[in-house]
């Protein structure tokens, strides 16, 4: 339940980075196993096509997201969504969207990490194509599978991936 719980925050960490602020209605979150055959192929893929990040993100600097592997003070893994606002060499500075809920001690929003610590990645063009987003793309494929109807906003997004 608990990483069940994780996965949906990050969609949804996803979905607000996209629409930044809406007047949206409100849906009931999907419920994922953070073991499903598809969402581990999603954050291979993503692991597997951090080059094409790192060229797009030299295009589209304005719009880069990613969602990280985080060890909290507590020692457990989280799965946090941040704002990617530069990147110098393997470090990449972001701002964390979802801050962890397991850490104890004090966590800036302003935080550097590493390539490694990326498990999914998203970057919007001018246009307003998607790129990325493995994780988004494999929770559309669960909620399809379990026969949830997406709502129309997430529609009008799963529309925009590339």
């Amino acid at each position: 339940m608990y990483w069940g719980l994780i996965v949906v925050f990050i969609v949804l960490a996803f979905w607000l980075h996209n629409r930044y602020s809406s007047s949206s209605e409100d849906y009931p979150a999907l419920e994922t196993d953070p073991n499903d055959p598809l969402l581990l192929q999603a954050v291979a893929e993503a692991k597997a096509s951090l080059d094409e990040f790192k060229s797009l993100y030299r295009q589209f600097p304005k719009d880069a997201f990613v969602k990280l592997d985080f060890e909290s003070d507590c020692g457990v893994s989280e799965h946090l969504g941040a704002h990617v606002e530069g990147i110098k060499g393997d470090e990449i500075s972001v701002f964390l969207v979802t801050p962890p809920v397991t850490h104890q001690g004090k966590l800036a929003h302003n935080y550097t990490c590493h390539f490694d610590d990326i498990e999914d990645w998203q970057i919007t063009d001018k246009e307003g194509n998607i790129y990325g987003g493995f994780t988004q793309r494999a929770m559309f494929a669960i909620a399809e599978r379990e026969g949830v109807e997406l709502p129309r906003e997430l529609q009008e997004m799963q529309g925009k991936y590339v």
